[in-house]
């Protein structure tokens, strides 16, 4: 306790000195944190849009030449068996609208998927959108529609206004009449060109029976999200289905089945990373970016700390003398200059921690829904930066016992000096 006492006043006595050292950890601390943080909410932003798109973590599909499932309801008591109780496992028809448009006084959008909703089990999983009006509320058994913010826009329309949706079926042509239920905010490649409405009033407008469904979305309690988890539910699925093997990429099991390989259908359990497969490319150069950079920011607070230290201990050679004439043994000595360290670096990361929120807050202030498909990233138009305290600790710990046993060396070879020799020579 005495040392850091020491080391203490010895800082606060030769702050001057100490002050570029402090400025350089909080600054390099402050950015990598901030990174993380950025990053981190991002790709959370992502992940909750992307779960909405899908229907949650993991997607149960099949058939034999195409996506179908002519029970719906009974494939979904099966699925109930496999997965944790508190799992939401809910039908959906997604609706391929190469073939279909919204009208509204005169003005008419296509689209790109209208998407079939379950409301009544998947309400939870809607109240992560970002709405500008309304909501899904009295979405079930109606006529409602959610429309993104930029079709909206381009159509005119607002909350309660009806509009009317045209589409082709195998029948021929047919439209029917949509309430504007809600607004939501999204530009993205998940968003501008997709919209949502009931299953049944979509199966209607199609004339497929109540009972049909071309996907099945299974939304997980968080602790059983893991991979771990999800090859125990594809081995137990395995017994009830003719399973197709886990893969990463989708694609592989549609390549199969539009081709027509299986004799039988056959079904797959798709994750949500295999859904993004097509975005991971953009997400593993993000993550390497922010590594990179942190890293680097590491190594310069690392080097510029020890070697600007290094001089600094030099300097102090006849303070060091004092201590030996005065009968303090070198690994005392030791210890107050690294205790100097220490509390240097101990108070430069909590700085530079406070600095990252600074700089979290200033980016949460921007306004970015103007770049094109940037949506993807962001929570209501601006970029939500996600805290997380082991973060802090991880960096904080890796700069302190990196810098510290760099600036070992220099502190160790200062006080290996001889008393005479330290006392006849000045700073």
């Amino acid at each position: 306790m005495n040392i850091f006492k020491m080391g203490l006043r010895s800082l606060l006595y030769r702050k001057k000195q100490y002050i570029s050292l402090f400025l350089v950890c909080m600054v390099g601390v402050g950015i990598s944190l901030f990174c993380f943080f950025l990053i981190k909410g991002m790709l959370s932003a992502l992940e909750d849009k992307a779960k909405i798109y899908y229907g949650g973590n993991l997607t149960f599909i099949g058939g034999k030449t195409d996506l179908s499932f002519n029970n719906a309801q009974e494939v979904i008591k099966k699925l109930e068996e496999v997965f944790p109780e508190d799992t939401i496992v809910s039908q959906r028809f997604d609706f391929d609208a190469d073939y279909a448009a919204f009208y509204f006084e005169g003005t008419g959008v296509r689209q790109r998927i209208i998407k079939g909703i379950d409301f009544e089990k998947e309400k939870d999983l809607f109240t992560l959108f970002n709405y500008v009006e309304g909501d899904t509320t009295g979405m079930e058994n109606s006529n409602g529609i959610l429309l993104s913010e930029p079709i909206a826009k381009i159509l005119g329309a607002k909350t309660g206004d009806s509009i009317t949706f045209m589409l082709r079926t195998p029948k021929g042509t047919n439209t029917m009449d949509l309430i504007v239920k809600g607004i939501f905010r999204d530009s993205s490649l998940f968003g501008m060109y997709t919209s949502y409405m009931d299953i049944s009033y979509l199966r209607n407008a199609y004339g497929m029976p109540q009972s049909w469904a071309n996907r099945i979305c299974i939304n997980l309690p968080s602790e059983y999200n893991n991979k771990e988890q999800i090859r125990l539910y594809q081995k137990e699925l395995e017994g009830k289905f003719n399973m197709f093997p886990l893969v990463e990429d989708k694609q592989i099991f549609y390549d199969h089945l539009l081709t027509g390989k299986f004799k039988e259908p056959t079904y797959a359990l798709v994750k949500l990373s295999a859904n993004l497969n097509d975005l991971q490319v953009l997400i593993d150069a993000m993550k390497i970016i922010a590594a990179f950079v942190i890293i680097m920011l590491l190594v310069i607070i690392t080097v510029g700390v020890s070697s600007t230290y290094r001089v600094i201990a030099m300097k102090r050679i006849n303070e060091i003398g004092i201590y030996m004439a005065l009968g303090m043994k070198r690994h005392g000595i030791s210890g107050i200059m690294l205790a100097e360290t220490f509390l240097l670096l101990l108070v430069g990361c909590l700085c530079g921690f406070i600095f990252s929120l600074f700089l979290c807050w200033i980016s949460s202030l921007l306004n970015l829904s103007f770049i094109p498909a940037f949506d993807i990233f962001l929570v209501n138009g601006v970029l939500t930066p996600l805290i997380s305290l082991n973060l802090v600790y991880i960096i904080s710990i890796t700069i302190c016992v990196t810098t510290i046993l760099a600036v070992l060396f220099a502190v160790r070879k200062s006080v290996k000096i001889m008393p005479a020799t330290a006392l006849g020579t000045t700073e």
